[in-house]
């Protein structure tokens, strides 16, 4: 990973669109409620769904390739999916993601954590199969002096030590942390360890991914086109990391919990954020197709009985969850979908009622339109 171009500071990094991290962390601990209220988001939609899982590998894809140097358009990974034309690297991201991704949901599920040294090794091992990396695929780079361009940290020697320490504290994090933090602090720290000679990068942003749908959250993207966005992620991650600027304490999980609570994780939590909030509408949209059929805001205020300005106020301040298929402006909500206010309260009824038998078919209708015209 090279961090270049960065003019924030101490004190001076943009809040971004969510404002502060209390905000986002209460933004997106109301849709886990509610989702859960709604039943979940059963395998079901998720296997029925295949286009959603794809566009989200590719939109994983291209981000993080942006970010590390390739540039990958829509039509460059399709064109390498169907074996028109090849990047390696692309291909490989893409189906490294998709079995961890998958294998998260599955621990999810049933209820269990996994997070081992092993895992990690063969994420890394999985990206450079048949690359000219193949000969260190899966091997931590112990004794081998690692630079990150742009980066005050320097990774320590003992690579291997450190992915041991790190995989005893995750677990830990999630335990003690709110899920917000403990996914950025996770994130900073196996980036400041920076323990494979390359690929860390997007090591790193598949095991963030598979931590968050260990959570129950969806997979997110760290979006990295433009240089704004790429300055502002390696300045997240410059402030999360403070605490590894003088150097690494021992490999033990609480030496490096003290170092990761010296830093500021919330910048970073924040970008992380705003991602996953998008992604999670649309699973709350989605879900709710299990009930009833989404509706245009006009006729959303309707039933709500209030005017239809202070529904579009409600969604400018994310009080209504709206999906917006196929890059229309228009977006679709529910009245459930609302998540209340002072004056208003919700009004998801309880109990739910049954299922409709055809909401399968509804949901992949609504994803085909969503994902195949590339919202």
């Amino acid at each position: 990973m090279t961090r270049r171009f960065l003019p924030y500071y101490r004190g001076m990094l943009p809040p971004g669109p969510l404002g502060s991290y209390d905000k986002a962390r209460a933004l997106l601990e109301e849709r886990r409620t509610l989702l859960g209220r709604m039943g979940g988001v059963p395998l079901a939609l998720l296997q029925v769904a295949n286009e959603e899982w794809l566009y989200m590998l590719r939109e994983d894809t291209r981000h993080s390739l942006a970010i590390e140097g390739y540039f990958v358009t829509e039509e460059e990974l399709e064109a390498t999916l169907a074996g028109r034309r090849g990047s390696l690297e692309v291909l490989n991201y893409f189906r490294t993601a998709q079995f961890v991704y998958g294998l998260a949901f599955q621990y999810q599920q049933e209820g269990e954590w996994h997070l081992d040294l092993a895992l990690i090794n063969n994420i890394h091992a999985q990206l450079f199969q048949g690359t000219a990396q193949e000969r260190h695929r899966g091997q931590p780079a112990d004794g081998l002096q690692r630079t990150i361009a742009g980066a005050r940290v320097r990774p320590p020697l003992e690579a291997t030590a450190y992915l041991r320490a790190f995989v005893r504290l995750v677990p830990r994090l999630f335990q003690e942390r709110e899920a917000l933090e403990a996914l950025a602090k996770s994130h900073a720290l196996f980036e400041a360890i920076h323990p494979y000679r390359d690929g860390n990068g997007r090591v790193g942003r598949i095991l963030l991914n598979y931590l968050s749908l260990l959570q129950g959250l969806p997979p997110l993207a760290i979006k990295g086109f433009s240089q704004e966005e790429r300055e502002r992620y390696y300045a997240a991650l410059q402030e999360a990391d403070r605490g590894f600027h003088k150097g690494f304490p021992p490999p033990e999980p609480q030496a490096l919990l003290g170092a990761l609570d010296q830093g500021r994780f919330e910048p970073l939590a924040l970008l992380l954020a705003e991602s996953l909030l998008q992604r999670t509408d649309v699973l709350l949209a989605l879900n709710l197709l299990r009930y009833a059929d989404l509706m245009p805001l006009e006729e959303v205020a309707r039933a709500l009985g209030v005017d239809r300005l202070l529904v579009y106020q409600w969604v400018r301040r994310k009080r209504l969850v709206v999906y917006r298929p196929g890059g229309r402006r228009r977006p679709l909500s529910h009245p459930w979908l609302f998540l209340g206010t002072r004056e208003h309260p919700p009004l998801v009824p309880d109990p739910l009622p049954p299922e409709r038998p055809d909401w399968v078919e509804k949901a992949r209708a609504w994803q085909r339109t969503l994902f195949d015209l590339g919202a």
